[in-house]
């Protein structure tokens, strides 16, 4: 065994402290019980002595009273059966704590009450409970039980929220598992367009692909990234799209320099695009456009995706024509950022297109 850490000294300092206040408050006294009528003046260094006797008694005890405490077949938050039983062992660990008393006074050589002793085990139980009760026992239990109990709530929480955390991290990688295999059917959907008819286009499509899933590669481990690399993705996304669409596709980008290091959930914005594209640009024979903002707002980061297509068709609500991507997006922000943290709308443009709107806390690295 090797010399006690610093670190369980400091945990042992503060209850070394208090026996040692406990041992001088107690050492007080000018006369002690020399027999069960009989009062005997003492010395202050013999008052100190029998203070010593005492708790270092109940300090050998208080050991031993831990240790069974841990082992009782009792929850620890059960406090009622837990103090129950502890009734019996009040008694036991009171008699035995008189004979140690007892023997540690007399190798002390300091007046001691010899009459506490006779008439054997049983006589001697009787007397300490009507003469010495079980209080100091009582303390002991009492402080421990309700110190154990706080530490145990405490580990209870800290286990809850890292069960929490670990259950909205797991429901966060199951819904971007179910997002990137969408937008990749719907890219390769894209490409096979041009497979027969301009396979030159195809190949090059198809690079850009691949370096689209190199770069959502590098942040598969992540929950949040900055939003400049979420911006090269989509970037790199838009530039796959303008081969497909050729010269009928214009994107414009307006961000704010202040937003582009804000910490934002990978792939966030790419299926904000991607419907743009799809439902918008998509559906003009003429030039579609996609505009993407970002900016920062006090605490808050803004984000709006914006097309010039057709916008919504009649009827169309959120709770019966949210399409996967949306739905996921949603889903994310609340389990990354709770109910009243973040928002995101879809609204029709007075000029025609959609506008999607996306606000969650701003937070670097």
């Amino acid at each position: 065994m090797g010399m006690p850490k610093l670190a369980d000294w400091k945990r042992s300092a503060p209850l070394l402290a208090l026996w040692s206040l406990l041992i001088l408050f107690f050492s007080t006294r000018t006369e002690v019980r020399g027999e069960p009528f009989i009062w005997i003046p003492i010395t202050w260094a013999q008052a100190l002595k029998i203070s010593m006797a005492q708790w270092l008694a109940w300090g050998v005890l208080a050991l031993a009273i831990i240790s069974i405490d841990r082992r009782l077949p009792v929850r620890k938050d059960a406090l009622v059966r837990r103090f129950l039983c502890h009734v019996p062992l009040s008694l036991v660990f009171t008699v035995a704590y008189t004979y140690l008393n007892y023997a540690i006074l007399f190798v002390l050589d300091v007046p001691r009450d010899a009459s506490l002793l006779a008439g054997g085990l049983l006589a001697t139980s009787w007397r300490v409970i009507h003469r010495n009760s079980t209080f100091f026992y009582w303390v002991i239990v009492g402080t421990y039980i309700a110190v154990d109990y706080q530490n145990h709530l405490k580990d209870r929480l800290i286990r809850t929220a890292e069960l929490e955390r670990l259950l909205s991290e797991a429901r966060l990688n199951a819904l971007r598992t179910q997002l990137q295999p969408h937008f990749l059917f719907n890219a390769l959907n894209a490409i096979s367009a041009h497979v027969e008819n301009d396979p030159r286009m195809a190949r090059l499509m198809l690079e850009r692909l691949g370096e689209l899933l190199r770069l959502s590669l590098d942040h598969v481990d992540r929950q949040e990234i900055r939003l400049d690399q979420e911006l090269a993705f989509v970037d790199k996304y838009l530039q796959l799209q303008a081969m497909r669409f050729e010269d009928r596709l214009t994107v414009s980008m307006n961000l704010d320099p202040d937003a582009l290091e804000a910490l934002v959930p990978p792939f966030i914005l790419q299926p904000l695009v991607e419907n743009a594209v799809r439902h918008g640009a998509a559906a003009r024979s003429a030039n579609g456009t996609i505009t993407v903002d970002a900016r920062r707002v006090n605490g808050s980061v803004h984000l709006a995706v914006r097309d010039n297509g057709p916008g919504l068709p009649a009827g169309w609500s959120v709770e019966h024509h949210e399409g996967i991507g949306l739905a996921n997006t949603r889903e994310r922000l609340r389990h990354l950022y709770g109910d009243g943290n973040q928002s995101l709308s879809i609204s029709p443009q007075a000029e025609g297109g959609v506008r999607v709107d996306l606000s969650i806390p701003f937070r670097f690295s």
